[in-house]
């Protein structure tokens, strides 16, 4: 054994390694089956989050439960060979339906157990950031040197804290409204559940980095499994590990018919009045504050260049539609070194995420934070509330008694916290997705995508947009279909890929509920694909297939569960791509939302905007009907999707509601 076990059962690290032993398969293997499973067991070890229990049933499932399919007994027990077969035949290909295709999603355990292992790096012709060119003195990337938040913890034995604002969740809307009331000299609570991590505290290791930074340590699906949702869990929220892609509700750099009329519809269909010269305002407060500009070509690198490339060739052939516009990011950037790590925390501080910037003002201004509360209830009396009843580590107890009451906690986690109050009214409808399944494109000469910042470049499509997207190795390899050699050996040409991701605001008939049972084992999020979510979805993959084929690739993967490797000589004559034969070969291979990778880091809804009580939660004050002095502001409170990356208005709906109700 090659070390001690700190999760797995004896039983259970058997079955991981004689999977490991066969999953991981090819020529020139940098670490053993049995380091994979350490790097697993230490994987799982690490998060904290009961989310991963659940694993331990699947994991009984491979040892015992898929063998007696071929009447055999014992998974770890098996010759090598049949347990390859038994993986073929049951988990890896066309026979895998219905549960036994859920179960086929673990292999995502391994191949973090292999490529989170900073040793298999050099394998891949990966580059470590310090290594680079880019980065070499006298431009050696550094952390900019900024003084940690001065946190006020609570003090031995104080169990209540008074405040005027007790803010929940510290992401893009808690934030805000916490610097806004500590400016204006309020008393000022800021709750957060996760942990304070500093500069020196975030390292470019993804496996470590998901398990600190990322709610449920990185597990958090639909309650099908068929989505994974990606949310920030620590001080800043999901700011501190998101792209820091800034889009307005409606953006000059998107389609005229993106988005258009959708505070109109909003009014129209949820008696929303919002003061669109007002929210304008705020918008532009929140640019100022972050220094949201748009990102240089230097940073952009292969990966914009090879989007734009394939584009302006399709459109020049008249397969691309004038309408869709394309460009660089706007973000919240400060010196951006181009890491390619963002997905990860900022160890360089050159994210404006929250912690760089409303969270360090509401700090001067004498704003107290508590991190690592876990908020258990708010205490509600006749039309008011009090305050909120935290959970700290040991399982002390601690309230805030708050004249007024901010929920920030993210769009499942307010709807849950609201639940669990007793606030249950309208509360979790109305629930929707920016959802995104990933298209990766290999190309013939080597191009090192890696060495630019993770998202560069889009195209909206109008119905969807596509964009641009490069993993570290561990996150590339999750998203990359294949198994054993085919897999492998794709990996080792990492520095010939490129990859982006087709996004689609889907439908609001998903659902939060809150369920003991589903919310410790698989999360409390209820979603069904759509037929028309996959058939804009399929739109786009086909869109992103031609835009690489046209820039010259080789080769395109769409994120299926069943490989349907699509090579250039099958769909491109006379240098003209064929979309009509990749919409069709899509169509044999995507039927159902089953057929692809699916994740979402934009979960919006729940607490609708609404001025009435009938169709929604909160009203154009943000005030949670029914109650005088309790507001909810962050993505929950969308009544629709707003199909491009959220965090820009979220912040400015925060600024908005602060100087228009909570204020």
């Amino acid at each position: 054994m090659i070390e001690t076990r700190r999760f797995l059962s004896k039983r259970q690290w058997r079955t991981v390694e004689a999977f490991a032993d066969v999953f991981i398969e090819g020529q020139g293997e940098v670490i053993s089956p049995a380091q994979i499973t350490a790097n697993i067991d230490a994987q799982l070890a690490t998060m904290s989050t009961n989310r991963k229990n659940s694993l331990k049933p699947l994991l009984w499932v491979i040892e015992y439960g898929l063998p007696l399919l071929s009447l055999r007994w014992g998974f770890s027990r098996m010759r090598r060979r049949d347990r390859r077969r038994l993986i073929e035949k049951r988990l890896a290909g066309p026979g895998a339906t219905g549960l036994l295709r859920q179960l086929a999603r673990i292999r995502s355990l391994f191949l973090i157990g292999y490529y989170g292992d900073l040793r298999v790096h050099p394998s891949l012709h990966f580059v470590p950031v310090q290594a680079r060119v880019r980065n070499q003195p006298p431009q050696a990337l550094t952390p900019l040197g900024l003084p940690p938040l001065l946190l006020r913890p609570p003090l031995p034995g104080e169990e209540e804290i008074q405040a005027d604002v007790c803010v929940i969740g510290s992401g893009a809307g808690g934030a805000v409204v916490a610097a806004r009331a500590a400016a204006e000299g309020r008393r000022v609570v800021l709750l957060e559940e996760g942990p304070y991590l500093r500069a020196e505290e975030m390292v470019h290791d993804e496996a470590l980095m998901v398990a600190r930074l990322y709610k449920e340590g990185g597990l958090q699906t639909t309650v099908d499994l068929n989505m994974s949702i990606l949310q920030g869990k620590c001080l800043g929220g999901t700011t501190v590990i998101n792209n820091a892609i800034s889009f307005r509700l409606q953006d000059s750099d998107l389609n005229d018919g993106t988005n258009a009329g959708l505070l109109d519809e909003w009014r129209r269909s949820f008696g929303v009045q919002l003061d669109a010269a007002e929210l304008e305002k705020s918008y532009e407060r929140v640019e100022e504050r972050l220094n949201i500009r748009r990102i240089s070509p230097d940073i952009a690198g292969v990966n914009a260049a090879l989007l734009f490339r394939g584009w302006e060739r399709l459109r020049q052939t008249g397969q691309g539609d004038a309408a869709f516009k394309s460009n660089l990011f706007r973000k919240n950037l400060n010196r951006c070194g181009a890491c390619g790590y963002c997905n990860f925390g900022c160890p360089y501080e050159r994210k404006l995420s929250m912690l760089e910037t409303y969270i360090a003002d509401a700090v001067g201004d004498g704003a107290r934070v508590i991190t690592e509360c876990h908020a258990v209830k708010i205490r509600r009396k006749k039309g008011r509330v009090e305050g909120v009843e935290g959970e700290r580590p040991g399982g002390k107890k601690l309230f805030v008694r708050a004249d007024k009451v901010v929920v920030a906690c993210g769009a499942i986690g307010s709807s849950v916290l609201l639940m669990k109050s007793g606030i249950k009214k309208k509360v979790g409808e109305h629930f929707s997705f920016n959802a995104a399944t990933p298209m990766l494109a290999r190309f013939p000469e080597k191009i090192d995508a890696f060495d630019a910042v993770q998202m560069a470049a889009f195209v909206d499509g109008g119905r969807f947009i596509l964009e641009t997207l490069f993993n570290p190795p561990m996150s590339f390899a999750l998203t990359l279909p294949g198994w054993f050699e085919a897999h492998f050996d794709r990996m080792k040409a990492y520095d010939h890929f490129t990859s982006a991701g087709v996004v689609v605001g889907t439908t609001g008939k998903a659902r939060v509920k809150r369920s003991s049972f589903f919310r410790r084992l698989v999360g409390p999020v209820k979603y069904t694909v759509s037929k028309d979510d996959l058939k804009r979805l399929k739109e786009g993959m086909t869109l992103m297939a031609g835009i690489y084929f046209a820039a010259g690739a080789e080769a395109v993967y769409p994120a299926t569960f069943i490989d349907c490797e699509m090579r250039r000589e099958d769909f491109v004559a006379a240098d003209r791509v064929d979309l009509d034969k990749v919409a069709a070969h899509l169509d044999r291979y995507v039927r159902t939302a089953l057929d692809l990778t699916l994740n979402s880091s934009h979960p919006q809804g729940g607490n609708a905007l609404s001025d009435s009580p009938k169709r929604g939660v909160i009203d154009t004050s943000f005030r949670v009907h029914g109650y005088q002095n309790l507001f909810v502001v962050d993505a929950s409170v969308f009544p629709t999707t707003i199909n491009v990356n959220p965090q820009l208005t979220i912040m400015a709906l925060a600024d908005y509601a602060w100087r228009h109700g909570i204020r």
